[in-house]
């Protein structure tokens, strides 16, 4: 019993400190998976028969949507809170004082429906489109990107032109997807958890965050985009909180309610929760959101974290920046490669030639995500990893005493990469963005295909 007792206390012991490695590495200072969605999803999009082609659409606001289908909506949510309880692990049951009610009254559907899929009620749900790079703007005024997120810095998008839309006006339906694919970064998971200090937090029964950092301002968004499916189960035994994930939650929620809004003759608003679940499916394709430590064993993990126990935090310490500073690497090259692309109308561009050409179909089922998006990913991250020690510079990805997130040498990162690797890293590099950019063009495409047909 003593002994039994004694590896109890050791296993907590263990556990809280690889809760406190987890809750500073799985987001750091980097808030994405992919950096500005509609640069993937346009061009994978774009290969779908008839799409862009397809008739103008007539642009609805949220609330005129949910008036028009409230008695509905109540049938709806019933379903989908059995289904959800029923198929999804680790699923917090919805509160039954948040489930939604058909009471007639238009002044607080909006809040009703925040609290039914339990959003962060702040967001801004404004009618507008996300421009490309040299996509015109015509007559439509632009609107900035303060009004669009919750999040105080709002930097990152400020490269980005978004076109103001006025309710009843047309647009087309592939401009719509393809905006709705970044929202879920303009603050939907900020604030959802007891911890987090805020009136949803309490009422929206998630509990204590897993992980993530929840004194960073959008830090409390990872765990709805980040999925740790495929960890080796000694990570799982010290580590339990990280089977906490929930974007297979938001990704069904978001596909039944497209499947509702175009069965209920609203494509507008069918086309845009569709590319809310995109963006949720597309965040798994990412290694370092479908693996908490890339590159680190599960054995080294454990060892790391017992010489922190013992006073020699020196290692663990390393280990939380060097992954902070890959994933940054990963998303800021990423990013830059493809604005690079589109600024100069590349389209025989490596990136864009991947997204355009997905590999071989998986028709879409309902542990798509898990077994196929987070696998896939999870299968390629030592391998990533591996890559961004070599091909990166190394001031960005292989030392510890230097924060990448947010300096200048990486927003010059393809700069310094061919100072320090030549072409060849920045073809390496692009060459593995590729690869699995051919995996998320297939994810996208099965998705689209399951809901529309």
């Amino acid at each position: 019993m003593f002994i039994l007792k004694k590896q109890g206390i050791m296993k907590n012991k263990i556990t809280g400190i690889l809760l406190v490695l987890f809750t500073m590495i799985s987001l750091s200072k980097v808030a994405n998976a992919w950096s500005e969605h509609p640069l993937l999803a346009y061009q994978v999009l774009s290969t779908i028969e008839g799409l862009k082609s397809k008739d103008p659409i007539k642009v609805k606001s949220l609330k005129a949507f949910l008036i028009e289908n409230e008695k509905q909506l109540e049938a709806f949510f019933l379903e989908q809170e059995r289904w959800f309880n029923q198929n999804l692990s680790y699923y917090p049951p919805l509160p039954s004082e948040l489930a939604f009610k058909a009471t007639g009254n238009a002044d607080d559907i909006l809040e009703r429906f925040y609290r039914a899929i339990r959003l962060n009620p702040n967001v801004r749900m404004k009618l507008y489109l996300h421009l490309l790079p040299n996509q015109e703007l015509g007559d439509r005024p632009t609107i900035s990107p303060e009004y669009l997120t919750t999040l105080n810095d709002y930097a990152s998008l400020e490269s980005t032109t978004y076109a103001e839309l006025i309710e009843g006006e047309m647009v087309s339906p592939f401009d719509v997807l393809c905006t709705a694919n970044d929202e879920p970064d303009y603050g939907f998971d900020l604030g959802l958890f007891e911890d987090n200090n805020t009136p949803q937090g309490n009422i929206y029964g998630f509990g204590i965050q897993p992980f993530g950092d929840p004194n960073l301002e959008y830090g409390s968004q990872a765990p709805f985009h980040m999925g740790f499916y495929h960890e080796a189960r000694i990570v799982f035994f010290f580590g339990p909180f990280l089977k906490k994930t929930l974007p297979e939650y938001r990704i069904n929620m978001f596909k039944s309610l497209a499947q509702f809004a175009f069965e209920n003759n609203n494509p507008y608003w069918g086309n845009r929760f569709m590319g809310w679940g995109m963006h949720y499916l597309g965040d798994l394709s990412m290694p370092y959101h479908s693996v908490a430590l890339p590159g680190v064993s599960p054995l080294k993990m454990i060892w790391t974290n017992i010489k922190a126990m013992l006073g020699f935090p020196k290692s663990k310490d390393n280990a939380v920046q060097l992954v902070s500073n890959r994933h940054s690497a990963l998303e800021e090259f990423q990013w830059q490669v493809l604005r690079q692309a589109y600024d100069s109308n590349n389209q025989n561009h490596p990136l864009l030639s991947a997204l355009q050409n997905p590999i071989d179909m998986v028709e879409y089922y309902d542990n798509f995500p898990r077994e196929v998006v987070a696998k896939e990913s999870a299968g390629k991250a030592k391998m990533v990893d591996k890559m961004l020690e070599k091909w990166m510079p190394n001031i960005l990805v292989s030392d510890p005493t230097f924060e990448t997130p947010g300096s200048v040498e990486l927003s010059n990162i393809i700069e310094l990469t061919k100072e320090e690797k030549g072409e060849q890293g920045i073809t390496e590099m692009t060459n593995m963005l590729a690869d699995i950019f051919k995996s998320y063009s297939m994810h996208l495409q099965s998705f689209y295909y399951m809901i529309v047909g």
